[in-house]
């Protein structure tokens, strides 16, 4: 009887011992089962590659449309600037001469034959008559460029960073041909690089409908 309740005595203990080790090992499998801390270190470094790309991706859209905005928007100032005083000089009815200071004008832009031609003069005003009878002076002021002093351009978003009129004619009894010449840029530009964008506008007219007399 010793002998059978010693022996039960060891199966149990034999039993004990292995469900502990079913135990440990079954531990051992769940911590097997969790991230290492070089999948975490991995997993960290792929959504931070992954978020500066998207990241770079949105910069590079927002850039873009600010500088397509800032363009634009210089384009359609430029373009009714130039149309006003271009259309304005074209069908003008008189013309009392270009200035470079405002008070003295000048109305005879004939040039002698020399070789080479000499730089055109750049003058900062022009004064003439209207088709409707209107005296109006086109002046390129500091970053504006004005007619009767109401400026052409929207100057809370642009500016003028150069501004000139020229004058040429072949001789006194023919009309002059006046050359507008002036390029816009951005005036909120600051340190943003899309901001800065400067467009040149150019044209000449002829006065066509200017009457000289050859008395």
């Amino acid at each position: 009887m010793i002998k059978i309740s010693n022996l039960k005595s060891q199966i149990s203990n034999i039993l004990r011992i292995g469900n502990w080790k079913l135990e440990i090992g079954n531990s051992r499998v769940k911590r097997e089962e969790g991230f290492t801390l070089v999948e975490l270190l991995s997993v960290i470094m792929i959504v931070t590659v992954v978020g500066g790309i998207i990241g770079a991706i949105l910069i590079s859209t927002l850039t873009g449309t600010n500088k397509t905005n800032s363009l634009e928007n210089v384009r359609q100032n430029g373009n009714y600037a130039l149309l006003q005083v271009s259309k304005t000089i074209e069908f003008s009815r008189n013309f009392y001469g270009v200035s470079t200071d405002g008070i003295n004008y000048i109305t005879d832009c004939t040039q002698l034959p020399v070789s080479p031609t000499p730089t055109p003069v750049q003058y900062a005003n022009i004064k003439i008559m209207s088709d409707n009878g209107q005296n109006v002076v086109f002046s390129c002021n500091l970053g504006d460029i004005s007619s009767n002093s109401a400026s052409l351009i929207d100057t809370n978003t642009v500016t003028a960073s150069s501004c000139f009129f020229t004058c040429s004619q072949e001789s006194i009894v023919q009309p002059p041909t006046i050359g507008i010449n002036f390029t816009l840029a951005g005036a909120r530009a600051g340190n943003f690089v899309e901001n800065k964008t400067s467009v040149p506008f150019s044209t000449t007219v002829t006065l066509r409908n200017l009457k000289i007399s050859t008395n």
